[in-house]
């Protein structure tokens, strides 16, 4: 498959077809096939009656090729030349969703499951998004096999409202690989890694559905590695003012619900402490000065600063930024800070909701806590069912789809 990558100029070739941008000249064949039985049926918004409709559209969807927010929208041709449908992405209130359609005389040939499986990889990258939704009605089977093919995950099937009317809907989530950091032990994980792509078909990297335990994870400060980051991004100290980049950071990656939220979680942690940031707080800076990750070298806030076990506090990454590299690196300049200031063991807490987050701690050398892995060992089993780490050996999984019928203990 060649891809490239431009909102304006995409172009992406698999075996047997191009998706590229609209052109002018496509107003005849996109009106012919708007026009079939299920296209009316399932998206009526989509029929164009006539061919000055179709040109109108494709005006106007060549307009917003210059826009942030889309939709994007790209005919699909077969290598012939031929223009069978369309393959698009469009802004919706929490994200991103996906669309498509093939002409009635062309399905059952696999050319959406192929269009869609190509499509998404190049525009996720090329607008840097964590994940796409697919929605539609539940009765639309062809579309939910597309789905089910494509790699998305079922989040819901039941009563909503599609194209402004109250029916059955299923709603799925499609989400990018995440790449292994370790790639000289890539032969090594390959079983771990396939663990954690199957579970990403089901739970999301901060998923609210699993239950929650108090998990706690130590290491001794000892041979801390260094871990360099990707090339265009850099470290950077806590400077005062910077409490709405932190909060902004967090909120992306999900530790909280709303800016309010944030503001609590600064009051109790850090208020009153800003000062000691300047030096133990720490943000990935691109070139451009934005702040996209953010790791704490603190200590437990409740019992004071007994100078030997340093916490490893609030590490979060922008969620369009996660999956690039930057949570190892973060957290090794942390500790090896934490070493600098005396700390000769650090410790974390986190929970199975952040079951990603758990497996780049046990990446890193952390390890349970004995009385907390005894403790919550439901918690741990979650961990060692979604991620399949070496380091948790001593815990049964479990079938991932109990995970979701676990009550919590709190």
């Amino acid at each position: 498959m060649m891809v490239e990558r431009s909102m304006k100029a995409l172009l992406i070739e698999t075996a047997r077809l191009r998706i590229c941008t609209f052109t002018p000249d496509m107003a005849e064949a996109v009106h012919l096939n708007s026009l079939d039985e299920e296209n009316r049926r399932f998206v009526p918004d989509e029929v164009f009656e006539t061919i000055e409709d179709a040109r109108n559209t494709i005006d106007f969807l060549m307009d917003r090729y210059d826009s942030d927010n889309g939709p994007f929208v790209y005919p699909v041709l077969l290598k012939t030349g031929e223009n069978i449908g369309h393959v698009q992405i469009a802004r919706i209130d929490d994200g991103w969703e996906i669309g498509y359609h093939i002409a009635k005389n062309h399905t059952g040939r696999g050319y959406a499951t192929e269009a869609v499986r190509a499509f998404l990889p190049a525009i996720a990258e090329k607008l840097q998004i964590p994940e796409v939704y697919g929605i539609c009605l539940a009765e639309n089977t062809a579309s939910v096999h597309v789905m089910e093919k494509s790699g998305f995950a079922q989040l819901f099937q039941g009563s909503g409202v599609y194209q402004g009317q109250k029916c059955e809907i299923v709603r799925c989530v499609w989400r990018p690989q995440f790449h292994e950091e370790d790639a000289e032990h890539a032969g090594a994980l390959t079983k771990e890694a396939e663990t954690v792509r199957n579970s990403l078909r089901y739970f999301d990297n901060h998923d609210f559905r699993i239950p929650y335990y108090e998990l706690m994870l130590e290491q001794a400060l000892t041979d801390i590695p260094e871990r360099k980051l990707p090339k265009g991004y850099h470290y950077a100290n806590y400077q005062p003012g910077d409490r709405e980049a932190w909060i902004s950071v967090e909120k992306s990656a999900k530790e909280f619900a709303s800016v309010e939220e944030g503001e609590e979680a600064w009051q109790r942690y850090y208020a009153g402490r800003e000062k000691e940031l300047e030096t133990r707080m720490f943000f990935v800076v691109d070139d451009s000065g934005q702040k996209l990750a953010t790791a704490t070298a603190f200590y437990d806030i409740r019992t004071g600063d007994n100078g030997e076990t340093g916490w490893l506090h609030w590490v979060a990454v922008r969620r369009d930024m996660q999956g690039k590299g930057l949570s190892k690196p973060l957290i090794s300049h942390t500790l090896q800070y934490m070493k600098k200031l005396g700390y000769s063991r650090a410790v974390v807490r986190t929970q199975p909701t952040t079951w990603l987050a758990c497996k780049v701690y046990l990446d890193l050398g952390f390890r349970p806590i004995p009385r907390n892995a005894e403790r919550n060992r439901t918690g741990w089993e979650m961990v060692k069912t979604l991620t399949n780490h070496p380091a948790l050996e001593e815990f049964a999984p479990m079938d991932i789809k109990k995970i979701l019928g676990i009550q919590s203990p709190v």
